[in-house]
């Protein structure tokens, strides 16, 4: 009697798993016997494939910025002739496209994650991860604003960095604000607010 080929483990496909459900209950909220369950490994496969829960958060979280935040990051800082509040717009829009779908967790996995760290339920390692990505990110959108600074188009006076902690702030808040239920149209609205009060005057109200 024959016996059958054991089934492959794909590590890409496992990592998606693990990552949606990090997305869906957060680190802290995801034990190694869920990921275990969800992923249809054992415990000593999954420390064999992705070290520990930590790291594997650590993959799945660099899998989430990767496939969902750089993409969008990038279309935003690629050079462009329209006007920047006409692209933070956009950007504003797919991102709340991406936290409100209702194919995925609503939120945002690295938002979610960020307002855990610091937390005692998760490792140093874990917060360190999150704070790294977040400094990232406010240097793409620092260097945005300063490009455009440098090309006249903010005053003198505009502030890079400050203008970068601010659009991080309203995104953070849309991402808890979608996991509380709102609906997209009351996000864009929130999202307008905050481009008019961050680029005054440049803002024309059609769109």
């Amino acid at each position: 009697m024959s016996v059958g080929r054991k089934r492959s483990f794909d590590k890409s496909e496992a990592l998606d798993k693990a990552m949606r459900l990090f997305w869906e209950n957060g680190y802290s909220g995801t034990s190694v016997s869920d990921l275990t369950e969800q992923l249809g490994i054992n415990k000593p496969s999954l420390y064999a494939a992705f070290g520990n829960k930590e790291k594997l958060f650590q993959s799945a979280l660099e899998r989430y910025m990767a496939c969902y935040a750089a993409p969008l990051l990038e279309q935003l800082s690629r050079p462009d002739e329209q006007p920047l509040a006409e692209r933070i717009r956009r950007y504003m829009s797919n991102i709340i496209e991406l936290v409100s779908d209702k194919t995925s967790p609503k939120g945002c996995l690295f938002v979610k994650s960020s307002c855990e760290a610091g937390g005692t339920g998760v490792p140093e390692e874990v917060t360190q991860a999150l704070q790294s990505m977040g400094l990232d990110t406010r240097q793409v959108l620092t260097s945005l604003f300063e490009q455009e600074q440098s090309r006249g188009r903010l005053p003198d006076t505009a502030e890079p960095n400050v203008m970068a902690d601010y659009l991080m702030s309203v995104l953070y808040g849309i991402s808890v604000l979608a996991r509380q239920g709102r609906g997209k149209d009351e996000l864009m609205t929130a999202a307008e607010f905050a481009i008019s009060s961050l680029l005054p005057g440049q803002t024309s109200g059609e769109h």
